[in-house]
């Protein structure tokens, strides 16, 4: 699909809620911004990669993630069907200060609630 302006504008909403939801620990909101069947990907971090809703939270409530996440640099491209393709960075702020930047490489797919991560994929950037 080639998203539209507005398409665009949804898609960076998605993912700065993301960063948003994150920093404030609203985990039981993640359906806002991922699809029930989505792929989370952060194995380059060390981390077990989850499939679905229920186990990606699961991932995401265990400690030692950054505190602080940050979602720039978004390129929006097309995708098949009713998806797009995301790429973006992320920087995060690790307890103690240090910050790791990270490419985010997302598919979104527009459900009847809007748009939602279907797939993302982070590796160290």
């Amino acid at each position: 699909m080639k998203p539209t302006n507005d398409d665009t504008v949804a898609i960076q909403r998605v993912l700065a809620l993301w960063g948003h939801l994150m920093d404030d620990r609203e985990l039981d909101r993640l359906g806002e911004c991922l699809t029930e069947d989505a792929v989370w990907d952060a194995s380059a971090f060390g981390l077990d990669r989850a499939v679905g809703l229920e186990a990606i939270t699961a991932v995401l409530r265990a400690d030692g993630h950054a505190c602080a996440h940050h979602t720039t640099n978004i390129v929006v491209s097309d995708g098949p069907g009713d998806e797009a393709r995301v790429r973006s960075k992320g920087l995060g702020v690790m307890d103690g200060g240090t910050v790791i930047s990270a490419v985010y490489m997302d598919e979104l797919r527009h459900t009847v609630d809007g748009w939602r991560i279907s797939k993302r994929v982070i590796r160290a950037g």
